[in-house]
């Protein structure tokens, strides 16, 4: 099935061509989702163009029901059905004598409290002005019956959604999963959404991650997204995958992608995670802490080719994008989730300070950080050995960063509460790996810069999942903040912090010394 969306962003009609019956059935499926209660669909066109064939789709799919027998109403001109979410009308007026005939038999008032579905709508053109979608059919070649063109008219937001229903079908098609179940998969707190394929036996990951507007240069969303270094489409989740498996680690496999359209088909890692209902798993955590070791010694360049001569540069976790992730603690946990107010005098103390922290260990040696390396990204797969059994995913945001980021990634985990204890045990582990191969690795100084980049870390979630509850209406992630606030105050007992204290001190105590078990006003 091809589709002519050349004019969509400028126009309220969407075509495609339908080269067999299933492609029509599909566009039916697709359209099902967006019908409610007293939604009008008009099926318009030439006769055996596919009207009746697209409404039986479209009813199987509104039931739930696959095989359902379904007849036409052309002698009776209504028939009626009981779907999953509402009422369904399937009227054909193809032997319509008169409108007055649509008044005897009541389909104004079984319309109102139903989906309604009308073949050869025309026949009564008031119709089409009350439909929220009108679909046309027409026959295109003799030789293939099933060949059709078929428009859809409908308000632009419907036929946007539509259209990228339809770009994810001719993908899964081109790999060979357009007849996969697809069930949709608990996302991270980005835009991306996830789903699981299913084909008999076989399954595979669907990530749908539409490329940023790179344009849109006076947006603040982009504007912090390229300041902060994350990705802006699917070249780095490629790049960084690609060159992860090569290097003995265990990434999902790519099975095909789509880097403009923002799509990509991966293997399937599971869902066995590296804690159970009773916290952490000890081993699992260890082999965790060793992945990163190897990581961080691994020699592995910044720069890599993808494709057709593409390449991807890894970029530098540098301080200006440190710096404008800590500053999302002033701009949305403060105000939105505290009582305090920072100055602008306070501000400019706040950057000075954190500035003065991070800059000088920007000369500190750089390795791959993935960035995100906490339980919700790392899959156990207990069928590999060593540390092949870290199964990586969301790695999209990988940066050129210091090695104390990501194990503070691991061991502050705001989701799964990581005791005291059992961080300092994890945390002299890798003290310990990395001795072994650096007589001279600087436990101090790696010490120092562990609380500091822990500390970003915590005071950026902060402000994130505040962010994400006020401005992305997902407040699931405030759960997590008096974990992130334990950690905080962990972290600040390191001298090098002190400064930062005081500054908490003035202008936000309540991290310091507030009640964790009060529930803050917003």
């Amino acid at each position: 099935m091809n589709s002519n969306a050349t004019t969509l962003a400028n126009s309220t009609t969407l075509s495609f061509i339908a080269s067999c019956e299933q492609d029509t059935l599909y566009l039916a499926e697709l359209l099902g989702p967006y019908l409610d209660n007293g939604d009008l669909v008009t099926l318009t066109g030439d006769l055996g163009a596919g009207k009746t064939m697209f409404a039986r789709g479209l009813i199987r799919f509104l039931t739930g029901q696959p095989k359902l027998a379904i007849t036409s109403p052309t002698y009776l001109l209504i028939q009626e059905y009981q779907g999953i979410s509402a009422n369904i009308v399937h009227a054909d007026l193809y032997r319509l004598a008169s409108p007055d005939e649509l008044i005897e038999i009541s389909f104004s008032e079984l319309s109102e409290a139903a989906i309604s579905i009308v073949e050869w709508a025309d026949r009564y053109p008031q119709l089409g002005t009350a439909a929220r979608f009108q679909i046309e059919f027409k026959n295109l070649n003799n030789l293939n019956p099933s060949s059709r063109h078929i428009t859809i008219t409908a308000e632009q937001t419907d036929l946007n959604a539509i259209h990228s229903q339809y770009e994810i079908y001719r993908f899964l098609a081109v790999h060979n999963w357009e007849d996969a179940n697809r069930s949709l998969i608990a996302g991270d707190a980005s835009g991306r959404r996830y789903e699981r394929l299913t084909k008999g036996t076989n399954t595979s990951i669907l990530m749908i991650a539409p490329p940023a507007d790179t344009e849109a240069q006076n947006d603040t969303t982009n504007r912090y997204r390229r300041t902060a270094k994350l990705a802006m489409s699917l070249d780095a989740f490629i790049a960084v995958t690609q060159t992860l498996s090569e290097h003995g680690f265990s990434p999902p496999q790519l099975y095909g992608y789509d880097i403009k359209k923002g799509l990509i088909i991966t293997e399937d890692l599971g869902t066995v995670q590296i804690f159970d209902d009773h916290g952490p798993i000890i081993e699992r955590y260890e082999t965790s802490v060793s992945f990163l070791d190897a990581l961080h010694r691994s020699e592995i360049p910044e720069q890599i080719q993808i494709e057709n001569g593409l390449f991807y540069k890894v970029p530098k976790y540098d301080i200006d994008a440190l710096l404008v992730e800590v500053e999302l603690f002033i701009d949305w946990y403060v105000p939105n989730f505290t009582s305090h107010k920072v100055s602008d005098i306070a501000r400019a103390e706040f950057m000075e300070i954190w500035k003065c922290l991070l800059g000088p260990l920007q000369e500190h040696p750089h390795c791959w950080t993935l960035r995100d390396f906490h339980s919700p990204n790392i899959l156990w797969l207990n069928e590999r050995s060593g540390i092949k059994r870290v199964g990586l995913i969301d790695i999209q945001d990988t940066v050129l960063g210091h090695p104390a980021y990501d194990l503070a990634s691991l061991l502050q985990d705001a989701r799964l509460p990581i005791s005291d204890n059992l961080e300092l045990d994890l945390f002299q582990y890798y003290i310990q790996l990395r001795m072994k191969s650096d007589q001279n690795f600087d436990t101090n100084a790696f010490t120092e810069s562990y609380a500091i980049y822990a500390l970003q870390r915590v005071t950026k979630i902060l402000g994130i999942f505040v962010r994400l509850n006020l401005r992305d209406k997902k407040p699931e992630y405030l759960k997590y903040i008096p974990n992130l606030i334990i950690y905080a105050r962990r972290n600040l007992c390191h001298s090098s912090l002190s400064e930062y204290r005081t500054w908490l001190s003035k202008n936000c105590p309540s991290i310091l010394f507030g009640n964790l078990n009060e529930d803050p006003s917003l």
